[in-house]
């Protein structure tokens, strides 16, 4: 009988500050959770055999977050979810990673989705708000939150009407981004002041994440400074300001965050862009 040689991945939060190794056989398949949590954080979890995880970098970044399922564990810098342990199910007791975060060799979850196991668990509800009842105006409204309850949004319109957006860049795939970007006066929202703000690149966008909780809620748009149009022949400035005022009257949101969600039945809505991570690099020590 050949002796499977285990493999060692290197993983990571967004930014670099929490940095971790784990040796594990060739990572074919994932665990998903039911509970709200794992559904709003897209969580891909692996259960490491005993000795195999080992952390290379702590920056002190990680906040824990508990609810009755699951001991969440997620950078307060970036945002991404790393490591946890279930305290009830199936899995009670267990110390579980973050596929997502795992960055060499790199695991593509669009290629796991097939061989993913998911098991029931539901925890109690962790909201501590409700939504202003002078809201809720139709029934076409969708209602997104964090876990906790802190950040919350109404999209007055139709998910399905929108066009949903998914892919696995080195950022998007740690939250398990799924983007629609209604205009902002389709939506309403509460706890701008109870987020943490995550910009990378040219800082143009900033994903936001619930302090409380890390759930990835909604992103701002800033764009450009105007003045990188000046210098653009006429028709041109025209052109691609129509385009940046466009982007600057949009307001982003986390279809995993939307309540009740229902993944399967939008999943066919969805247009992913499977390019991965090249060009993420992280400057470590």
């Amino acid at each position: 009988m050949a002796i499977t040689q285990d493999i060692v991945y290197h993983g990571n939060c967004h930014c670099g500050r929490y940095c971790f190794q784990v040796s594990a056989p060739n990572i074919t398949s994932a665990i998903s959770c039911t509970c709200s949590l794992c559904t709003k954080k897209g969580y891909l979890w692996l259960v490491p055999a005993e000795g195999s995880f080992t952390v290379v970098r702590d920056e002190g970044c990680l906040t824990e977050y508990r609810t009755s399922t699951l001991a969440d564990k997620f950078c307060n810098y970036c945002g991404s979810g790393v490591v946890g342990k279930h305290l009830s199910g199936s899995l009670q007791g267990q110390f579980l990673i973050n596929i997502r975060t795992l960055r060499e060799p790199y695991v593509n979850p669009f290629k796991l989705e097939s061989t993913t196991s998911a098991f029931e668990s539901k925890d109690e509800a962790r909201v501590r708000g409700s939504f202003p009842r002078q809201s809720m105006e139709t029934t076409a409204n969708h209602l997104f939150s964090c876990n906790c309850g802190d950040v919350r949004a109404e999209f007055v319109g139709s998910v399905e009407a929108e066009e949903l957006k998914e892919d696995n860049c080195s950022k998007c795939v740690r939250t398990a981004y799924i983007g629609i970007y209604p205009s902002k006066d389709a939506v309403r929202m509460y706890g701008r002041d109870r987020v943490f703000e995550y910009l990378t690149g040219g800082k143009f966008t900033g994903a936001t994440y619930c302090k409380t909780c890390g759930v990835h809620v909604f992103s701002n748009i800033y764009g450009p400074p105007i003045s990188v149009f000046d210098k653009l022949p006429a028709e041109k400035k025209e052109r691609a300001l129509a385009v940046y005022h466009k982007n600057m009257s949009i307001q982003p949101l986390n279809v995993r965050a939307m309540n009740d969600l229902d993944l399967d039945a939008i999943r066919s809505l969805i247009k992913r862009e499977d390019e991965g991570t090249e060009g993420y690099n992280l400057d470590l020590p």
